[in-house]
């Protein structure tokens, strides 16, 4: 993918939304491009790296240690964001349901231009707020349909 597919690619991810087209193509700069075969482990629970990845194509399973699929990404779902804000080690398993293509950004190159550019990281960490807190509400529905049954 050329850096400017790479930058249309970002565009459609809601992690980006609300920056202008020239700060997502300076951050799609920092992105490598990796492909996943399906059952490969795209990041694994309990690492200690913080890197971002966005899904470009395909899909992934996101398993809790014991195997419980927890939640599914697709093409501009955002994966290691709880990582990257804590930099603790990763919270579940991710793996390839099938062939994936994902960018994935170093946290130290993404905080470096977040520290450069305080209106990327104001963008960035709400967006990253607004996704934590979707996941947020979708587990307490979760937890409340188990408590029912």
């Amino acid at each position: 993918m050329t850096p400017m597919d790479l930058a249309s690619a970002f565009r459609s991810s809601y992690l980006w939304s609300g920056l202008t087209g020239s700060q997502i193509d300076r951050l799609s700069l920092l992105a490598e491009e990796k492909t996943f075969d399906g059952g490969a482990t795209m990041v694994r629970q309990f690492a200690k790296d913080s890197d971002l990845m966005i899904i470009l194509e395909g899909t992934a399973r996101i398993n809790t240690f014991s195997g419980d699929m927890i939640g599914e990404a697709g093409p501009g779902s955002v994966v290691g964001e709880i990582s990257l804000v804590d930099d603790k080690p990763r919270s579940a398993t991710v793996v390839a349901s099938g062939r994936c293509r994902a960018a994935v950004i170093r946290s130290s190159e993404l905080w470096s231009v977040m520290e450069e550019e305080p209106v990327i990281a104001k963008v960035v960490l709400l967006n990253i707020a607004k996704i934590l807190c979707a996941r947020l509400r979708n587990a307490n529905v979760q937890l409340d349909l188990a408590v029912k049954n």
